[in-house]
């Protein structure tokens, strides 16, 4: 192998043909796997002799990080890959792959079976890449486990699933976390349609429409009720901001007039050192009688081309009731969650003409589709 780097031109390679370039990248690669492999042998000589703890170190890992200056991750996975039993050099996806299918089957899976099946994804290795071996694997384990790992008791009672989440300065939530088998099968059940394109049109990318099919997930859940109430989100407010839109929140005004668009309203004086001097009555800005007529009136979220269920609609006020609008028939209109942000937050506007809701796009828009 040094030999081969040692006869490998160091500069000019701008002097190779197309085709000699090619291959010159292919005896590399094969050189690199086997490089690898002689690394790997190594790894598991060391591991047999024991000799990190006679020279010192107290794991193997921490050896591998001393000596070759790599990650600890890097070590653990030299370590793993080191175990798996190929005959030919493959580069460290695919050992991972491999690795991943031993690891996956249970213990009464005899040595034969594995030998097999380790057998099958190298050689299956020699003309696929890693992420295309990956389903060849899952199907190996099928066949020779087909029935799956049956689960305890104790994770049958008590399923993982974990959901972390933290807020960031903006108020934009980051979150991760992990379900069981059963609980990720109907999260997809459920996100999946909502998360389906509006239309043709519909520029938004897979990861936007599942976030908005999550938000309306959010937005049209029956919530449980806390202290006798709802869940609901406290924002205080000047009336002067929320009229014009101007000032300084942890939502913008224009997002929090979106929110009262729709929901409750608690008013609430405040003293000059912000204590609550008097607290008016909670009133729904949209009762449910109104809401049904909307419905039968809309049938649908009105913008146009939308479909979108009543359900997963809100109630707009064309005209803001913080602005004198009324909560009436004349001055609302059915849209669902995209559609009240692009009004609240675009150029768009609507009006009710002859009982129905008529939309008019931004000026910029219509001078483009008049192109």
């Amino acid at each position: 192998m040094t030999a081969f780097v040692d006869a490998r031109p160091a500069a000019g390679l701008w002097r190779l043909g197309d085709a000699e370039l090619l291959g010159e990248l292919q005896d590399a690669e094969v050189v690199l796997r086997q490089a690898y492999a002689w690394v790997l042998g190594l790894v598991a000589e060391a591991d047999a002799r024991g000799v990190a703890e006679r020279v010192g170190y107290p794991s193997l890992a921490e050896l591998l990080r001393g000596v070759l200056c790599v990650s600890k991750k890097e070590a653990r996975q030299r370590i793993a890959h080191a175990g798996v039993p190929v005959a030919v050099p493959l580069e460290p996806e695919q050992l991972s792959v491999i690795n991943r299918v031993l690891r996956e089957l249970p213990p009464h899976i005899g040595a034969a079976d594995r030998e097999q099946a380790v057998e099958v994804l190298a050689a299956a290795a020699q003309t696929l890449d890693a992420s295309n071996l990956v389903p060849l694997g899952r199907e190996i384990v099928n066949r020779l486990d087909p029935d799956g790992a049956l689960p305890s008791e104790d994770e049958l009672a008590h399923p993982r699933r974990e959901f972390r989440y933290d807020t960031r300065r903006d108020g934009s939530v980051r979150f991760h976390g992990c379900l069981d088998a059963e609980t990720g099968a109907l999260l997809e059940a459920i996100l999946s349609p909502l998360a389906k394109p509006h239309d043709a049109h519909d520029t938004r990318t897979l990861p936007e429409r599942q976030g908005d099919a999550f938000a309306e997930l959010l937005e049209t859940s029956t919530t449980p009720t806390e202290g006798g109430e709802r869940p609901h989100i406290a924002v205080t407010i000047p009336l002067t901001t929320l009229q014009n839109g101007l000032g300084t929140t942890e939502l913008s005004p224009s997002a929090i007039r979106r929110l009262a668009c729709d929901a409750k309203v608690l008013p609430v004086i405040l003293g000059s050192n912000s204590e609550p001097l008097d607290i008016g009555r909670i009133s729904y800005t949209v009762p449910s009688h109104l809401r049904r007529a909307l419905i039968v009136r809309d049938q649908h979220c009105a913008f146009p081309g939308c479909r979108r269920r009543p359900s997963s609609c809100h109630a707009h006020h064309i005209i803001h009731w913080v602005d004198g609008g009324v909560t009436a028939l004349a001055n609302l209109v059915l849209l669902c969650g995209m559609h009240h942000r692009l009004i609240h937050h675009s150029g768009w506007t609507v009006r009710i003409v002859n009982g129905r809701p008529e939309f008019t796009p931004p000026s910029w828009l219509r001078r483009r589709r008049k192109r």
